[in-house]
């Protein structure tokens, strides 16, 4: 029911700490408004699933506040990017995603996506005030990210792993993903020391995107990080 915000085809919906919640093994084909969305959920599991030509994103983390979710051995396919590059709630079809995600500190590991607008995209400066419940309570582009391991994206039309602007820091937040210090976002503490927090993206692989990489990151590692054929 696109772009009726909340109208997915599996859809976590606020529901906090939630270790028991699982989406596995499930296909979801010619979806209208977006596959998979973790919405105000914690420590949940999407794992080894399939979206086949879903419209918007393949799987998105919607408001910024999420907390260690694991999105693990997913596969993402778009066959037409006609199909999938539509607008949605997000605003224009180049804002759309084989991994939208706007909670940050999440696993992303050993996804695959193939054909989307971008493949996995973290918009943290684009939606730099959160989103929904979230909006004014974080900053998304401030928030260190999971584990980050394993992932391949090829043949999207725009960029591959596409990390925006994104500058983890060591943020001060409740069990919720909530804020309880805004200044935590700054570059540095109240004492002046750097308020930074290294994270390491492991073993991606991208090849033949149009792009690769992101507009300006710090404090972001990359280790055995291959790109072929991609800008």
């Amino acid at each position: 029911q696109r772009a009726v915000m909340g109208r997915y085809c599996l859809h976590f919906h606020l529901l906090k700490k939630c270790p028991r919640c699982v989406f596995q093994g499930n296909a979801v084909v010619d979806g209208e408004h977006v596959g998979i969305t973790v919405h105000g959920t914690h420590d949940a599991t999407v794992d080894q699933n399939v979206v086949w030509d879903a419209k918007a994103n393949g799987l998105y983390i919607e408001d910024g506040n999420e907390l260690r979710n694991t999105l693990s051995k997913n596969v993402m396919i778009c066959s037409n990017l006609r199909k999938c590059a539509v607008n949605w709630v997000s605003g224009a079809s180049s804002q759309t995603a084989g991994i939208f995600m706007i909670g940050m500190s999440n696993n992303i590991v050993e996804n695959r996506i193939v054909g989307y607008e971008n493949g996995i995209w973290t918009p943290g400066s684009f939606r730099g005030s959160g989103h929904g419940n979230a909006f004014g309570k974080v900053c998304p582009q401030f928030y260190p990210f999971g584990e980050w391991r394993g992932n391949t994206c090829h043949d999207c039309n725009r960029f591959g792993l596409y990390l925006d602007h994104q500058y983890p820091r060591r943020v001060k937040i409740d069990e919720d993903g909530f804020l309880v210090d805004k200044d935590s976002c700054k570059w540095f503490t109240q004492e002046g020391a750097d308020n930074g927090v290294v994270n390491e993206v492991r073993d991606e692989v991208n090849w033949h995107n149009i792009y690769v990489g992101q507009y300006a990151i710090g404090d972001i590692q990359f280790i055995n990080y291959t790109s072929v054929t991609s800008l």
